[in-house]
């Protein structure tokens, strides 16, 4: 059976991994798909020391919601398909969580999107699916 961890943030390019995901199961016909999700809460956002207070239980609690909501969009493009569809939402450095995802699950192949929601940097290839891509000790496949 092959394991297959899609990362997906809810970006068409996400969603088209997802889909391409899809058509390798209804292909090999025994599969294991695990969705990951990573909310990331950027340096930046917390601001500098002493400017503002942040609540951070309340950031954590509304990146985990958005986080399930990305993972139930993206679990629609693999309806329909004869396998276990799993749902992980975890928080931390985005490409250090997908990385440490496919290890803990054993997952045989990552699929993702080549840019995501909100990159701005990165001709060719976003800063998260390049360091996947990079730092992972599996196949990596990267959907446009």
């Amino acid at each position: 059976m092959l394991r297959i961890l899609v990362a997906t943030d809810g970006s068409p390019h996400a969603i088209g991994a997802a889909k391409l995901a899809a058509r390798f199961v209804r292909e090999l016909r025994e599969a294991d798909v695990m969705l990951v999700n990573v909310g990331h809460i950027p340096n930046i956002a917390l601001g500098s020391a002493g400017v503002g207070i942040v609540n951070l239980g309340a950031l954590e609690e509304a990146l985990q919601q958005a986080g399930r909501t990305v993972l139930e969009k993206t679990a629609e493009a693999l309806a329909g398909v004869d396998a276990r569809v799993r749902r992980i939402y975890r928080q931390g450095d985005p490409a250090g969580e997908i990385i440490n995802a496919a290890e803990e699950h054993n997952a045989d192949l990552i699929i993702m999107g080549s840019r995501g929601l909100g990159q701005v940097g990165g001709l060719i290839l976003g800063s998260v699916s390049e360091r996947v891509l990079h730092g992972a000790y599996g196949p990596v496949l990267i959907v446009r």
